[in-house]
């Protein structure tokens, strides 16, 4: 008979009566009644924190500050009130301190927040020479639920945080007086910034258009230097020519005159001379016509010879040394004036030059200047929109901003999501233990005819087991279906969830069936006992490390601490070296409780007093 057959063989003992079904079925539905109802009543009880009712005392009696000759009035509790209500992480009761005390006492309230009469004093004295630290006091009462006030603690943090909020708002109005008047301020300001930014701008137009007239006029100005070199050296060369001629001319001139006129009359004679020898040859019938017209040329040339010398003899003697001296004076001024000319062109253009590089430098700045314009403007502008309002509840987001101005952000590699899903493995593994002490009390763990049959001891021992494991098998789909389903236990790995769970009760099943077969009754207190040291060391509940040792040593050897380890990686994702080393020592309590079993039937196969009458009998 094969350990199949063994295992029906048992399960049939439990047909033909409806309780007998009935007991079956309550065995697959163990793990689901013990894990499902429990973490389906403790899935998130941090999402619903805005549920428990807190009492909210404003004691608070208000305050006055003088600053400059005027009187502000100072109202934090006020503050911190409005900022409450406008963020709902309580569900805020806002009532007076007798109520709140009684609340408290009653159980009506987890918390009471309690803003004593010297707050806005306190907030106040900031602005004074001897500043006050200023208190919100928090009332818990253990007899209501301590983890209910743990629950109320882990929220402090946000409390306080909107605490601070408030305080800000209070302590800026304290110290800057009107924050409206502030804001109005600084958005003129930024105004201002724009427009100078603006000018600016249009100056560093100009700045560029100025240093594009400098290139040109300085490239002008170089031509221009050039230009007048070329020309001093040329007046130079010809006054070096011409003046020692004038100054000879000077020299000699009264000689220069009289030999003129001699000319001029010598000239003038000949010119007469030539008009009487026409008169007295051509005059006559004989003379000859060729002859006098050839003559006439002559003496009409001859005319105009004098005519032109009489003229140049004219300016000659019009003309006098001293003018000449005169003349040679002019021309040393003339050969002085282009070389001063070239060197004022030469030092315009370098003139022009060194402009040119000022309106670039000047442009530079310009454009600095204009760059901080516009950040100054930016900056203004920004700082007048950041300007909180008088009543932090008109604008919570910003007012949380100025309160808490560091934000802390949190990374999670493979976050849980919500408390239920977190502690999910934990209890998967515990209610799947559960299933093997329950099934157990109703299944036989071997049948005792084959015990004392024929039958080999590991046929035996595994047709023991396998009516636990199937059934266990079953739980453990039903108890997944439904936390994924009902609950949204949504696994990273859903087949690895499936396949871990198996694992994990086919192991708790055959360890359950184990200690059953061989201790009997007593079995059953051992299996507790497991369960116990299983629960406080396999680290599902508080970090291993926080435990005595000896339940840090009890975590490296027990189940049930590989099984969460494993579950944790299935669902949320984590390191798979851990989910390996999960399935491997799962496997090996797996196979070293069938192995042990094995031998435990062998054992019993050896009567004893004690198999006739057993010691202990539940």
């Amino acid at each position: 008979m094969s350990p199949f057959k063994l295992a029906w063989s048992e399960l049939r003992r439990f047909r033909g009566h409806p309780i007998r079904v009935a007991a079956l079925i309550a065995i697959i539905l163990i793990p689901l009644v013990y894990g499902g109802l429990y973490l389906w009543f403790a899935w998130d009880p941090y999402g619903k924190l805005d549920q428990m009712p807190v009492a909210v005392v404003n004691e608070d009696t208000g305050a006055t500050i003088a600053q400059d000759g005027e009187t502000t009035d100072v109202n934090g509790g006020r503050q911190l009130v409005d900022q409450l209500g406008s963020d709902r992480i309580f569900d805020w009761k806002f009532v007076d301190a007798g109520t709140a005390a009684q609340g408290l006492e009653d159980g009506d309230y987890y918390m009471v927040i309690t803003v004593p009469q010297d707050f806005s004093t306190n907030l106040a004295s900031l602005a004074g020479d001897s500043p006050e630290q200023a208190t919100v006091e928090f009332d818990l009462n253990d007899a209501n639920g301590y983890v209910a006030g743990i629950m109320a603690s882990t929220a402090e943090a946000e409390l306080r945080n909107q605490i601070n909020t408030a305080v800000y708002v209070t302590f800026a109005k304290t110290i800057f007086g009107d924050l409206t008047e502030l804001g109005a301020g600084l958005t003129e300001a930024s105004e201002g910034a724009g427009t100078l930014s603006d000018g600016i701008g249009s100056a560093e137009t100009g700045a560029s258009d100025l240093e594009s007239g400098l290139t040109d006029l300085e490239s002008g100005a170089q031509e221009v230097a050039t230009g007048a070199g070329q020309v001093s050296d040329g007046v130079d060369e010809v006054v070096n020519v011409a003046q020692p001629v004038v100054d000879g001319l000077s020299t000699n001139w009264s000689q220069i005159q009289s030999g003129s006129a001699a000319g001029s009359n010598l000239v003038n004679d000949a010119a007469t001379d030539l008009q009487s020898v026409y008169d007295a040859l051509c005059t006559g019938d004989a003379a000859s016509t060729d002859a006098c017209a050839t003559l006439q040329a002559h003496i009409d040339e001859a005319g105009q010879v004098n005519t032109e010398v009489q003229q140049a003899n004219g300016a000659v003697q019009s003309t006098t040394a001293a003018s000449l001296a005169t003349a040679s004076s002019d021309l040393s001024d003339l050969k002085t004036g282009a070389a001063d000319v070239a060197t004022g062109a030469g030092q315009v253009a370098t003139g022009a030059a060194g402009a040119e590089l000022g309106a670039s430098d000047l442009q530079d700045g310009l454009g600095d200047l204009q760059d901080g314009a516009d950040n100054l403007a930016s900056s203004l502008s920004s700082a007048a929109a950041e300007v909180p309002t008088e009543n932090p509840a008109d604008d919570a987001e910003s007012a949380e901003a100025y309160g808490s101005p560091v934000q802390v952000k949190e990374t999670n590699l493979n976050p849980a999501e919500t408390y239920g899903r977190g502690l999910a493995p934990f209890f998967i593994a515990v209610a799947l233990w559960v299933f093997g002490l329950i099934a157990y009390l109703l299944l036989r763990p071997a049948n005792p005819r084959a015990v004392a049959g024929p039958l080999r001891s590991p046929t035996v021992a595994l047709g023991g087991w396998l009516p636990g494991a199937l059934l266990g098998l079953l739980s453990a789909l039903l108890l997944y279906v439904v936390l994924d389903i009902g609950l949204g236990l949504d696994p990273k790995y859903v087949l690895g969830t499936i396949g871990l769970c198996l694992l994990v009760i086919l192991t708790f099943s055959a360890m359950t069936h184990l200690l059953k077969l061989a201790f009997g009754s007593a079995g059953s207190l051992l299996i507790v006992v497991l369960l116990m040291l299983q629960l406080t060391s396999a680290g599902g509940l508080y970090p291993v490390e926080t435990t005595p040792q000896f339940f840090q040593a009890l975590h490296q050897v027990l189940p049930m601490s590989y099984a969460v380890d494993g579950l944790r990686v299935t669902l949320s994702g984590g390191y798979s070296p851990h989910l390996v080393r999960a399935v491997i020592v799962l496997v090996v309590y797996l196979v070293v409780s069938l192995v042990l079993a094995t031998v435990v039937v062998a054992m019993r196969r050896k009567w004893k007093m004690d198999s006739l009458n057993l010691p202990l009998k539940l």
